[in-house]
């Protein structure tokens, strides 16, 4: 086995110094490929590269016209309880004042309105009720979604919420939409706390 693998190296190297010899040869005729080189006018390529450009328009809608950004948390499920913390944060450059409960709309798959009741507070969290707050820029205030999954007529079926329409105040403002499965079961109904600087506790 060594011989043949020997011979094999032997072979391999004697065809690869054969081709550099012979590619030897014809190198001065292969001078003209050096003048062939059109690849350096193919560098208008990175003259098309508009994606620099592009990255503003990207990084602009991080913090809307209103100077809020409302962002959803991770759930809190139990025993088929849901918590979703939300946060809206003053992206702005003033100050921004909010004084009760967030507007809160749940969207199907093709984000068209559910028929769910929205209600203040819930029995899974306090809600100690709206406080006006001033958010300085950078500072955030918390609001907790709760619902539970619970199906109690199986002739309606389950109602399943995709995404959630989320505005600062419930008389309105530009909705941000959170992409989240809102599992209500038949219950139908979502409860929202009011927005505090911190968020609000469990009930024991």
């Amino acid at each position: 086995m060594t011989r043949t693998a020997l011979a094999a190296a032997l072979a391999v190297t004697a065809l690869a110094a054969a081709g550099c010899s012979s590619a030897s040869e014809p190198k001065a005729q292969s001078e003209p490929k050096a003048q062939s080189e059109p690849k350096a006018q193919s560098e208008p390529k990175a003259q098309s590269e508009p994606k620099p450009a592009a990255k503003p328009s990207r990084t602009a809608p991080a913090c809307p016209e209103d100077g809020v950004v409302i962002k959803g948390l991770p759930v809190n499920a139990a025993m088929g309880t849901r918590a979703m913390g939300i946060t809206l944060t003053n992206c702005g450059t003033r100050p921004y004042k909010i004084n009760g409960y967030p507007g809160v709309r749940v969207l199907d798959e093709h984000r068209k309105p559910l028929d769910v009741k929205i209600a203040h507070g819930s029995d899974i969290v306090d809600d100690v009720g709206p406080e006006p707050l001033t958010l300085e820029p950078g500072e955030h205030a918390t609001a907790v979604l709760m619902w539970r999954n619970r199906v109690t007529d199986v002739t309606g079926g389950a109602v399943n919420g995709a995404y959630l329409a989320l505005t600062p105040a419930e008389d309105g403002g530009r909705p941000q939409t959170v992409r989240e499965l809102v599992d209500l079961g038949s219950t139908g109904k979502l409860g929202v706390t009011a927005w505090h600087r911190e968020g609000p506790k469990p009930r024991r």
